[in-house]
């Protein structure tokens, strides 16, 4: 295949507003079916033997809201990967090391979404002070988490100030962590149920979206940035050859 019919990474980031919205909806709709089918759980147990349908429970370990999760937050640590790769070659960009803690970050909030690395991190702080500060001890990972996502959030917003929409995403996922958050703390529902766990899992979804959604905003930002330098490469390049002579008719060589 020639050259300059090879796909280059550029290509793998989508141009379109309209190819992000459609993300956003088909995303918002998948939360919503998952909502649906958690509500729905309780009228189909009975007609399993264990009393429970695993796949549909919000807060159960391999449930599709678990799956939903992970998958979301994988391609917001990819997307933040190709933008940062994109950047570093990109001659005259700079290549932020905030992109690439946040690949960092979000893969592995991807393996505790799966492993739920942070109720062990609660146990052994629990243990390791012989307090839980408040209720089961959730407001351990609550002050790690924070104190990363702050530091790698501050990161991210000053290197994407020259692109509004990424920033808006970013600052409604910090949003929607905060509501998921003050919900497990049962601070917005005195008593936990069937509303408090819809409502935490609900923004936790949606603040997952709303991440991978800006990595892929800037993503864009970087290869429409990539692909016009290229282009002015191009044009400086032809500049050079006509001005040299070559292949210009009317040179006077033979």
């Amino acid at each position: 295949m020639p050259l300059d019919q090879q796909l280059r990474l550029t290509d793998l980031v989508p141009r379109r507003h309209r190819t992000f919205a459609l993300l956003a909806c088909a995303g918002l709709a998948v939360i919503g079916v998952l909502e649906s089918l958690h509500n729905w759980m309780p009228a189909v147990a009975s007609m399993t033997t264990d009393g429970r349908v695993a796949a549909f429970d919000l807060e159960g370990e391999g449930s599709l809201a678990v799956w939903f999760s992970c998958a979301t937050l994988e391609l917001a640590s990819l997307a933040a990967l190709t933008g940062w790769l994109i950047r570093r070659r990109t001659p005259g960009a700079d290549a932020p090391t905030a992109l690439l803690a946040a690949a960092a970050c979000w893969l592995v909030m991807s393996v505790d979404e799966c492993a739920s690395l942070h109720e062990a991190f609660k146990e052994l702080m629990s243990k390791g002070t012989g307090h839980r500060l408040h209720g089961d001890g959730t407001v351990w990972w609550v002050i790690g988490y924070g104190l990363v996502l702050s530091f790698v959030g501050c990161g991210l917003v000053w290197q994407m100030r020259r692109v509004p929409d990424a920033v808006l995403a970013l600052l409604a996922t910090a949003g929607f962590y905060a509501l998921a958050v003050l919900a497990e703390l049962e601070w917005i529902v005195p008593n936990k149920g069937e509303a408090e766990v819809m409502l935490e899992e609900g923004c936790e979804m949606a603040g997952n979206l709303c991440l991978f959604l800006s990595m892929g905003l800037y993503a864009r930002y970087a290869a429409r940035a990539a692909v016009g330098w290229d282009q002015r490469a191009c044009e400086r390049r032809r500049e050079r050859v006509q001005g040299s002579g070559f292949g210009v008719q009317g040179s006077g060589r033979p």
